[in-house]
């Protein structure tokens, strides 16, 4: 079978798509690594966050019932409120 240009032609795009798919491919995987990491990251900083905000919100329950014991002590002298 004789071969013509465009067999060549054929083979050489081919070569090239094969290539650019591959090329493709490894861009996004690093991509992936990128956003993979981004999002450990992420989930990380959040995570410390919620735990400093949840020792400020345990620390200001606190003080609020030390400022509450205390008015209830002191109010009327010490007596007891009738709201008490």
């Amino acid at each position: 079978m004789s071969e013509y240009g465009f067999v060549e032609l054929s083979k050489q795009l081919g070569a090239s798509l094969l290539k650019g798919a591959e090329d493709n491919v490894a861009e996004a995987t690093k991509l992936l690594d990128e956003v993979k990491t981004l999002v450990e990251e992420i989930q990380k900083h959040v995570t410390e966050q919620a735990k400093a905000l949840d020792n400020a919100s345990a620390r200001t329950k606190a003080y609020g019932e030390r400022v509450l014991a205390a008015h209830k002590e002191y109010i009327n002298g010490g007596k007891p409120h009738a709201n008490a």
